[in-house]
């Protein structure tokens, strides 16, 4: 949110700025004051800064991270939420909803190179295969609550070879709506005997690791897809990946990148 920036109400677009503030009671701790007094809970992680406007007036800069206590309510004892340009109430359905995803994990899935998001595809001597790609699988959690029990799939395109086992296993095979054809391997974290997921802990028990053998057929141009699933009591999430071929530089895309999107 910026204060400091006129609106074209009917665009709903910024529109110019304006002179800023000068009234010296208005502050970055006055703003933050007036924040926690009047929303219920208290929003954490709330980011405040002050633009000088060069003319002896300022503008603010407020920032607000994604919120694991919500919803939260307005002076006002309702909760809103943003539809294309306005602030509306929200229903009870979905009140209640953020609700119970405040006492559930949160869980992603994070796919990754040995070198991060590139690395060269290597080839032995006449040979179609090439040495085994270990893409890294990292299992977090956003929220408060840690998760006990969670199923961590990945979707691997046909195309591609898994030539031994580590953390995960075979555990059957799907189509996507566009026909293309995937192995599904599953890994199962439990604790006990293993440690929960909680906020913010990156765990070595929580990185695994599969192999991938790329045909060479593969090495120019080509676009290979995957997919991740986690599910814990209460959660489920599925998202896209793709790689991207060209020249043996292999490049991991993620499920916001325009090879996944339009995919």
């Amino acid at each position: 949110m910026i204060y400091g920036i006129e609106e074209d109400k009917a665009a709903g677009k910024p529109s110019k700025v304006d002179d800023g503030v000068v009234d010296p009671k208005i502050t970055k701790e006055w703003i933050e004051q007036i924040l926690n007094s009047k929303v219920q809970p208290r929003m954490d992680s709330v980011r405040i800064e002050r633009i000088d406007m060069e003319t002896g007036k300022f503008g603010y800069v407020i920032t607000v991270q994604q919120s694991q206590i919500g919803p939260h309510q307005a002076p006002d004892g309702k909760y809103y939420k943003r539809f294309n340009f306005q602030s509306v109430p929200m229903h009870d359905y979905e009140i209640r909803d953020i609700m119970r995803r405040s006492t559930t994990p949160n869980l992603d899935v994070t796919l990754s190179l040995p070198q991060g998001k590139k690395c060269q595809l290597e080839f032995p001597p006449h040979q179609e295969l090439s040495k085994p790609v270990l893409l890294g699988v990292t299992v977090s959690n956003k929220s408060p609550t840690p998760a006990y029990h969670t199923i961590v799939e990945v979707f691997v395109d046909d195309i591609l070879q898994v030539p031994f086992s580590t953390q995960f296993t075979q555990a059957g095979a799907a189509k996507d709506p566009l026909g293309r054809k995937f192995r599904i391997y599953r890994w199962t974290l439990s604790s006990p005997p293993g440690l929960p997921i909680f906020q913010g802990a990156n765990h070595e028990s929580h990185f695994g690791q599969m192999p991938l053998q790329f045909h060479s057929s593969l090495l120019h141009s080509s676009i290979i897809y995957l997919e991740t699933d986690v599910r814990a009591p209460g959660v489920s999430k599925h998202e896209k990946w793709a790689f991207h071929s060209d020249g043996g530089i292999l490049t991991l895309h993620d499920p916001n990148s325009h090879f996944v999107r339009t995919a």
